[in-house]
C-alpha cells in the first residue's frame, strides 16, 4: 500500500461495539494506517486485493463492506497514516456466511484495456461484475452471467500473451470457463 517496497500486513480488526476496520501494520509490528470502523457490531469488512485501481494507476484496497448482508465493493487509499474510502459499489459480495470460499474474487485486466478490474459476484451470485476505479469514484464496466449460483472460488490464469482466463464452479457441478 506504501509504494515503498517493505511488505505489509493487512488485517481486520473486529470491536463488539464499532464493528470491523481494516488496519495496516509493517512487518515489525508498527500500526502504519487504519481505515474507519463500521459504527456497529457484528458487521464485517472482508478485505480482498491491493491492486492498482486508482485511475492514474494509484495503489488502492479493495474490500467487501458487510458481504453477508447487503454487500457494497469498497476501494481505499492511504492518506498519511488512514485508509479512507474513496469509492463504492453496492449489490456485490465475496462470500456467503459460513462458507469456506473466501477468495471468490480476482483482480486483472480481463478486458484488454490496460486497467485493473475487480471481478465480483453480484449479491445473487448469478453473474460477475467487472468493477473499474473511475475519477468520480467506480463503475461497473460489464457484467457476464455464471449459469447458475457461484460455489467455488474464482481463478484466473495468465497466458503468456497477457490474456487472462478465468473460471468458477456453479451449482449442478458445472464449471464456467471465460478464455480470450
Amino acid at each position: 500500500m506504501t509504494g515503498d517496497g517493505k511488505r505489509e500486513i493487512i488485517v481486520t480488526l473486529s470491536d463488539v461495539e464499532q464493528g470491523a476496520q481494516i488496519v495496516i501494520y509493517g512487518e515489525d509490528g508498527e500500526q502504519l494506517a487504519t481505515g474507519p470502523a463500521i459504527g456497529r457490531g457484528y458487521r464485517w469488512r472482508h478485505q480482498l486485493v491491493v491492486a492498482p485501481f486508482g485511475p492514474d494507476g494509484d495503489l488502492e484496497l479493495a474490500d467487501v463492506l458487510t458481504p453477508h448482508i447487503g454487500g457494497v465493493v469498497e476501494f481505499y487509499r492511504l492518506a498519511g497514516d488512514r485508509l479512507e474510502i474513496v469509492a463504492q459499489v453496492p449489490g456485490y459480495t465475496s462470500h456467503v456466511i459460513g462458507s469456506r470460499n473466501l477468495d471468490t474474487v480476482v483482480a486483472g485486466d480481463f478486458d484488454g484495456d490496460g486497467r485493473i478490474e475487480l471481478l465480483v459476484p453480484n449479491q445473487a451470485r448469478t453473474s460477475l461484475g467487472a468493477i473499474r476505479r473511475k475519477p468520480s469514484g467506480a463503475e461497473v464496466s460489464w457484467t457476464t452471467p455464471v449459469g447458475g449460483r457461484v460455489m467455488t472460488n474464482l481463478a484466473a490464469v495468465v497466458f503468456p500473451d497477457d490474456t487472462l482466463a478465468v473460471g468458477v464452479g456453479h451449482e449442478g457441478n458445472m464449471l464456467r470457463l471465460w478464455l480470450p
